[in-house]
């Protein structure tokens, strides 16, 4: 709604401007008129009278056409784009709300326990957590230890049948931002934004794993792009190793935090 006040208020922003031109042509005309037979009397002879309006005429009529024809673009553009928007949206907030639906679906059975949503996720960060310390080959590099043991948890298609689709619904959010060709740069920004501050810190964290598996490598193109990793949560020890290990090398800085926050 924000962006369609916006758009009628730029719409109406021109009109003053066009007037200004308008009668910036039609003073134009008249001084020339002016310097030319300023000179002579006023006539009381109705064919001069018709000389002086197909002069007036002859010499406003293509640039009020030209005005015209400008205004008629500048509508048709407007309208296209506030249709657009409006489109634009309406996708965007119904995959909002496929979004936290998915979150919900998002369970898993450990033992006589069912984790469901935020707390599947965090049970999820914890056994990447455990494949790291314990099944990982400390002799391959960490960032690719980090990669074969998310890669090892998603091995569990009871959990990834679940999570896969939560995951596929956050990536196209972010590519149908990514995508819409009529948003400026700062409208996309502002819009990811939007979709960020819905994210928890654990969610955040779960995104990042993802975007280091083989499966989300995909999404990494839109963490970076749109800061995806602030604040994220993996609890404090295992931030904490994987930082000194240097195993979160895939992501840039962008990715942790950009500077409008």
């Amino acid at each position: 709604m924000s962006n369609i006040l916006f758009l009628k208020a730029k719409r109406f922003a021109v009109i003053p401007v066009v007037s200004l031109l308008a009668l910036f042509l039609i003073g134009a005309a008249l001084i020339m008129y002016y310097n030319f037979f300023g000179d002579r009397q006023i006539s009381n002879s109705v064919e001069k009278w018709g000389q002086f309006g197909d002069y007036i005429g002859g010499v406003l009529n293509p640039g009020l056409s030209f005005i015209s024809i400008i205004l008629v673009c500048y509508t048709l553009h407007v309208t296209s784009r506030q249709s657009s928007m409006q489109s634009f949206e309406s996708v965007l907030f119904e995959l909002l709300r496929y979004h936290k639906e998915h979150l919900e679906n998002v369970k898993v059975k450990y033992g006589e326990n069912t984790y469901s949503g935020v707390d599947a996720l965090n049970w999820c960060i914890t056994e990447v957590k455990f494949n790291f310390r314990n099944l990982s080959d400390d002799e391959q590099p960490a960032p690719k230890r980090l990669t074969s043991s998310i890669d090892r948890f998603y091995d569990n298609d009871v959990f990834f049948s679940s999570a896969g689709h939560y995951f596929r619904n956050l990536y196209h959010i972010f590519k149908h931002i990514d995508e819409s060709y009529f948003l400026s740069k700062n409208e996309r920004v502002k819009y990811a934004k939007l979709v960020r501050a819905q994210l928890s810190s654990i969610e955040s964290g779960a995104i990042m794993l993802n975007g280091l598996s083989t499966i989300g490598g995909r999404s990494r193109v839109y963490i970076h792009k749109y800061s995806l990793l602030q604040e994220y949560t993996l609890g404090s020890d295992f931030k904490s190793e994987l930082e000194a290990s240097g195993a979160l090398v895939l992501y840039s800085a962008e990715a942790y935090g950009d500077k409008g926050n």
